[in-house]
């Protein structure tokens, strides 16, 4: 079988799980046999990577990711520059290259390769497989979706010929939002390699409360502060680590200048593969306030770093993580009580990062892998 996978971010061209999935269940595919053929866009650098089975074709287009590739500065609607007329381009020229290749089954991963996805189905008379990592509605927290994405969403999942979720809520969410057929959807949760974290460490001396993500609505970075807020009117010796870019860090520097707390927040930007790992191992606790959410991958990376996760409720790992404290988002009163715990009673973090990081043998990228390949099949 060979699987024609329609990418956008591939490592080093990452700015969060999307990348993550796309980069492991290609190695993992071509590990099992199955022949991929991966359409990516212009790499940042000349990483090559050694991959068995698997060719890399870069399309030419300019942009690598919707994130962080756009100057801050024409970025404040989300989607600035020219990203609209780069997305085009990419998927009219993956029109173009695909006509040229052979293959068994269409892959595509999330909207922005759909309108190629759906064209190539069409032209080849292939079997069309989507998977929706997230929404519209999600990214942007629910507040002005781009309706012109809400519609390719909604055409490449009536389009499909089946359609893998990463939760359960994101399966509700397509039948509810878009009118998705319940029958053609499979959830397959994302995985973890935790050969490449440190795994359960003892913590510094330095106590460390970790967020690390994308600095957007949808990632509740502003509950992150004001959990920080409540925590250090009881206990001064605690640091704040806001760790990841994106278009509200100049919002959230200012807010916690007036929350009078910078002195015990650090903004540490984009951190590189090495320096999230160490971030990971260093902290205490770390707290996803996601308003959306549709898996999270950080935080089985958290976990397999020998950290206790706080997640939002409506996270989609919390669907299959049992030990984590889970939270409404907007909950900082919780949140703060739940850090003060951890801190003040080093057994409770211990026994959660413990039975927390056992949960993790149910999260492997070669089941993810054998789980695609069932639906490749029953879509052929």
């Amino acid at each position: 079988m060979r699987v024609l996978i329609l990418g956008w971010e591939f490592p080093p061209a990452k700015t969060g799980g999307l990348g993550t999935h796309c980069y492991e269940l290609v190695k993992n595919l071509g590990e099992k046999g199955i022949s991929v053929l991966l359409f990516i866009p212009k790499r940042l650098s000349n990483v090559k990577h050694n991959l068995k089975n698997v060719e890399i074709v870069e399309v030419g287009s300019s942009v690598v990711s919707t994130y962080n590739t756009t100057p801050p500065e024409t970025f404040e609607k989300g989607y600035g520059w020219n990203f609209f007329q780069e997305v085009e381009s990419f998927n009219k020229k993956c029109v173009d290259l695909a006509m040229k290749y052979d293959f068994d089954v269409i892959h595509s991963h999330d909207w922005i390769s759909v309108p190629a996805g759906i064209e190539i189905k069409k032209r080849k008379s292939k079997p069309f497989v989507l998977t929706m990592h997230s929404t519209e509605y999600d990214r942007t927290a629910n507040i002005f979706p781009n309706q012109r994405i809400v519609e390719i969403e909604k055409s490449g999942v009536l389009n499909a010929d089946l359609v893998i979720t990463v939760s359960e809520q994101m399966k509700v969410q397509l039948i509810e939002r878009y009118g998705a057929d319940s029958g053609k959807i499979t959830v397959i949760y994302n995985g973890i390699d935790r050969k490449k974290f440190f795994g359960l460490t003892e913590k510094g001396n330095r106590k460390v409360i970790l967020f690390l993500g994308r600095l957007t609505n949808q990632k509740g970075p502003i509950f992150f502060l004001q959990t920080a807020a409540k925590v250090l009117e009881k206990r001064k010796d605690v640091l704040f680590a806001v760790s990841g870019q994106g278009e509200k860090l100049s919002e959230l520097i200012k807010t916690s200048i007036n929350m009078n707390i910078m002195g015990n927040v650090v903004f540490t930007g984009y951190l590189s593969e090495d320096e999230m790992r160490q971030a990971y191992s260093m902290a205490d606790a770390y707290v996803m306030p996601s308003v959306a959410e549709p898996f999270g991958i950080t935080a089985l990376e958290a976990i397999a770093s020998g950290t206790p996760v706080i997640v939002s409720k409506n996270a989609g790992v919390a669907e299959k993580i049992s030990h984590c404290f889970k939270v409404d988002y907007w909950d900082t009163h919780e949140m703060a009580n739940i850090i003060m715990g951890i801190l003040d009673y080093p057994v409770l973090g211990k026994c959660m990062r413990r039975n927390s990081y056992r949960e993790l043998d149910i999260f492997g990228w070669d089941s993810v892998a054998d789980k695609t390949i069932d639906v490749y099949r029953r879509s052929l």
